[in-house]
């Protein structure tokens, strides 16, 4: 679920107003219990998740894809080298 929110601003104190939540996405996430099934980049704009198994149309897995990005400091020390 996601929620839209506005936050009201008064010398009083700040106040939090958060709209009718709505369906986030159709797609369900995995449930691992007490560890989280997906992380959010820094910016906010993009997401990484563990889909549920329940997902899948007509009983057929689809295709699994994963990516996995190997040797990240060697790259960005190669793209962006430490001035002297």
């Amino acid at each position: 679920m996601a929620a839209s929110y506005t936050v009201i601003h008064q010398s009083a104190g700040d106040s939090f107003v958060p709209e009718k939540p709505r369906v986030w996405a159709e797609t369900r996430i995995r449930d691992l219990g007490t560890s989280t099934a997906y992380d959010l980049a820094p910016d906010g704009k993009r997401l990484a998740a563990m889909l549920a198994d329940d997902n899948d149309t007509n009983g057929q897995k689809g295709p699994t894809h994963l990516t996995f990005l190997l040797n990240f400091f060697d790259e960005l020390r190669r793209r962006a080298p430490a001035s002297k």
